[in-house]
């Protein structure tokens, strides 16, 4: 009986000691994965660019829709239809970023028009997609369906990224042998103040 009272009390010590290191070992990788996440969130907008960097981009993605609208035949002043930074996906919700640290998505579009209709605009996308190609861009395509009836319309939208990062697209306008042609600059990071507003209706 005495050595069963003296050895007993040793259990509970023991595993005292081992449940010490194990919290701490638990608590060390909540806080890398922690970390891990923080820079995974920051890293979403991708690099951080200069402003000079910035503009140069925003200047590139209205050059990239423009030289696509002149391509397709339209003079690219009188198809404009206007500028858009507005993008839910591209806001620093989490404030991850530095204090001098902004986003923006800079995005332009045309309404370009074509003659004969659908088949204008049919050999539109085919003119596109040769072009595309033949700068080494990857080119998708993905049928256009009507957004009452949901039904397909015979027409498709076309897609690529040029060499600067710049998402562009044609896809059907709101008339027949009309299309719509937009330039977006994706989600940017970048240092400075940039007047968005200003921009938007310069």
């Amino acid at each position: 009986m005495t050595l069963t009272s003296s050895v007993a009390p040793a259990a509970p010590a023991f595993r005292g000691r081992v449940r010490g290191p194990g919290l701490s070992v638990g608590g060390a990788v909540g806080v890398f994965l922690l970390m891990g996440f923080v820079t995974g969130c920051s890293a979403m907008g991708g690099p951080v660019r200069t402003e000079a960097q910035f503009l140069e981009h925003v200047r590139d993605t209205q050059a990239a829709g423009e030289d696509t609208v002149r391509f397709l035949g339209s003079d690219p002043d009188s198809a404009f239809l206007g500028k858009s930074t507005d993008s839910a996906s591209c806001v620093d919700d989490l404030g991850v970023d530095r204090d001098d640290t902004r986003r923006d998505q800079p995005s332009v579009s045309w309404a370009p028009d074509f003659q004969h209709g659908d088949a204008g605009y049919r050999a539109a996308v085919a003119d596109l997609r040769t072009r595309w190609s033949e700068q080494g861009w990857k080119v998708t395509t993905k049928p256009v369906t009507d957004p009452v009836t949901d039904k397909a319309t015979g027409l498709q939208e076309i897609h690529t990224t040029d060499d600067h990062g710049v998402a562009l697209s044609l896809s059907p306008g709101r008339r027949t042998g009309e299309g719509l042609v937009v330039a977006d600059g994706g989600c940017v990071r970048h240092d400075g103040y940039w007047d968005a507003y200003a921009w938007s209706r310069s």
